[in-house]
């Protein structure tokens, strides 16, 4: 078996598909299972923890959405490298400038496709009044993952969707958690008192500043906590994107903005806050709620998308009525007044994070990859 990755998000660029595949890749360097990553060049420096092999291409950042990139590979190159790889089957992460790239060469050398689904493309489409498209979308995605002889998304939720929109061949793909990284053993005294916050409650957001992760519900909320609680909470915010600014601009004493947090910074900061905030409505799965779960943090999230795979309302967190600021506000106060009920969840949160294995799901990935190798071989052999 030897697997290439077309994909247009891959490191430095920080969110969960990054990270998914980073784990991958590492997955499988320990196995020695042949693979390379055809993925955009970034202008940062390129760091590679996996070691896994990657052929870069050039690519250019979008004017709304400067971290993400894309990336038009000259097609004659990219063969040029595929070939000389000799991959047996072909799995594509996105359906842009890398990804259509691989779809092609794949369909030109009869190569076994297997796709994956990770960002709700059309549900972000009303959060920059661009619902018009959504039909277009929903047209290109079908065609895109019609291909596929696998069509692999992070949770129940997401699958019901593509179902309904006429998409098949389709099966769970799930996420896992690194708890050597993510523990509560992380945690930091010397950080709380740097953030002024050593006789506080810290409420941690990590993530893409973005429109469609109903930040602005988090901000709302935020103004109603601090009318009654102003003096007995923090609020940090990790990550950036298009919103950070419009964030910036509410101003709070209360709130301090982290940038980008990585590698033992990351880890620290989640251990060392006290509940996780998750306002989005849009998620296919919510890495991040895992992450906090794994460092001992309950979750306050929101009752769509797929974050239900993981957060369970008064077990393990607090689920919200979606894109309902009172709903919000309310479960973090209910936190702050309520500490017996915040330990019970943040004991349950760690149990459950237990239960997600990167190894385990990796394992069954490379199953799924090679019933779709005897399957694509066996239709060859009856066609022959």
């Amino acid at each position: 078996m030897r697997i290439a990755y077309f994909t247009d998000t891959y490191l430095p660029q920080i969110n969960g598909v990054s990270n998914t595949l980073e784990k991958l890749g590492t997955y499988l360097t320990d196995r020695a299972i042949e693979h390379m990553f055809f993925a955009p060049y970034y202008d940062e420096k390129i760091i590679s923890p996996s070691n896994s092999p990657i052929a870069r291409f050039k690519s250019i950042s979008l004017p709304f959405y400067p971290e993400c990139r894309l990336s038009l590979p000259l097609y004659a190159n990219l063969c040029q490298i595929a070939d000389k790889f000799k991959p047996t089957i072909i799995h594509l992460t996105d359906p842009f400038g890398i990804g259509l790239a691989g779809l092609r060469y794949a369909r030109e050398r009869g190569i076994p496709i297997v796709s994956s689904f990770h960002t709700n493309f059309d549900v972000y489409l009303k959060y920059y009044n661009l619902e018009y498209f959504e039909e277009i979308i929903w047209g290109f995605l079908k065609w895109f993952h019609g291909f596929s002889k696998l069509n692999l998304c992070p949770s129940q939720d997401t699958l019901k969707t593509l179902e309904s929109k006429g998409l098949e061949n389709l099966q769970i793909w799930s996420r896992g958690i690194d708890r050597d990284k993510f523990n509560p053993n992380q945690r930091r005294l010397d950080l709380r008192y740097q953030l002024k916050a050593e006789n506080k409650m810290i409420f941690l957001y990590v993530g893409r500043m973005a429109a469609e992760k109903d930040l602005d519900i988090l901000l709302d909320s935020i103004e109603i906590v601090n009318s009654g609680y102003a003096d007995q909470v923090q609020f940090v915010f990790v990550g950036d994107g298009p919103y950070a600014k419009l964030i910036k601009e509410r101003f709070y004493a209360n709130v301090v903005f982290m940038g980008y947090l990585k590698d033992r910074e990351l880890s620290a900061i989640y251990a060392s806050s006290d509940v996780f905030v998750f306002p989005s409505s849009t998620e296919t799965f919510g890495n991040v709620a895992l992450e906090a779960m794994a460092s001992g943090l309950p979750v306050i999230a929101v009752d769509s998308g797929g974050v239900k795979e993981n957060v369970v309302h008064n077990y393990n967190g607090l689920m919200c009525t979606p894109r309902n600021t009172e709903s919000f506000a309310k479960a973090i106060i209910r936190m702050i007044e309520d500490k017996q009920l915040k330990a019970r969840l943040a004991a349950n949160a760690r149990e459950h994070s237990a239960l997600k294995s990167w190894s385990k799901i990796f394992d069954q990935l490379i199953v799924d990859y090679g019933a779709v190798l005897k399957k694509s071989s066996s239709q060859f052999s009856e066609t022959a």
